[in-house]
């Protein structure tokens, strides 16, 4: 289950990586659903700092002990760890700017990496239930700040966070051409079967990233005006009713 030479035989779209989709949206809709209420739901976000959490941390602690741990793969530098520090922080100390950040890395990316994974081990491997579990967390974290924090989502909010990403990107450019990793997959895709694989080479694949965040940012924005169009009508309701 820890070894790192072993049951790396994940299979895209098996019944266990089916079963790890639909769970995801079942606890997606379920955590809408309880959060409409608008009752105190803070155990609920203390569970996904744990979460996300443990999964950061236990990651580190794995690969050093296993021997695989180094600068280029292993920091805690990708979209996901990012989005993980902004969520733990966010859950602490409310920020608006910062939300807006977190909200458009931190929704469709890790739906996206849980669809299609970066990642060679199969369920029940540590390492399988680590991925799945972390990138669950983070748009799970996106939910509950939305709807405890009532944060709303004007226009502007999608300027915001592709003018924060693209500030965060040139550092971690900087690092990759140093180093030689791939971090924010900057430097090309990734090893699986993603979608960044359709994206070109050179400066068409920076170009295709934009254009990407453009398109993926915009759908985030309507789909969470929509939710709080809908968390809007749901507190007049209750309210009515009280």
């Amino acid at each position: 289950m820890f070894s790192p030479d072993n049951m790396m035989n994940f299979h895209l779209f098996s019944v266990s990586h089916l079963l790890t989709i639909l769970l995801f949206f079942l606890l997606a809709g379920v955590m809408v659903m309880v959060m409409m209420k608008g009752r105190d739901n803070k155990g609920i976000g203390t569970l996904l700092v744990g979460i996300l959490a443990v999964s950061e941390i236990s990651y580190q602690v794995w690969s050093v002990l296993y021997g695989n741990w180094s600068f280029q793969t292993t920091m805690p530098l990708h979209l996901c760890s990012i989005s993980t520090f902004i969520g733990i922080y966010l859950y602490f100390k409310k920020n608006v700017k910062w939300f807006y950040l977190f909200l458009y890395i931190g929704f469709i990316p890790p739906i996206l990496a849980i669809i299609t994974p970066d990642n060679p081990y199969a369920f029940p491997h540590y390492r399988y239930l680590k991925y799945f579990l972390h990138h669950m967390g983070i748009p799970l974290m996106v939910l509950y700040l939305f709807f405890h924090d009532r944060y709303q989502v004007p226009k502007r909010s999608i300027f915001y966070g592709l003018f924060l990403v693209n500030c965060l990107a040139v550092p971690i450019l900087i690092i990759n051409k140093l180093s030689g990793s791939n971090y924010f997959f900057l430097s090309g895709p990734p090893e699986g079967n993603t979608p960044l694989l359709w994206f070109g080479d050179g400066f068409v694949y920076f170009l295709n990233l934009e254009l990407a965040a453009v398109v993926v940012f915009t759908l985030n924005y309507f789909l969470f005006r929509w939710l709080e169009k809908y968390r809007k009508q749901e507190r007049q309701r209750v309210q009515e009713e009280g």
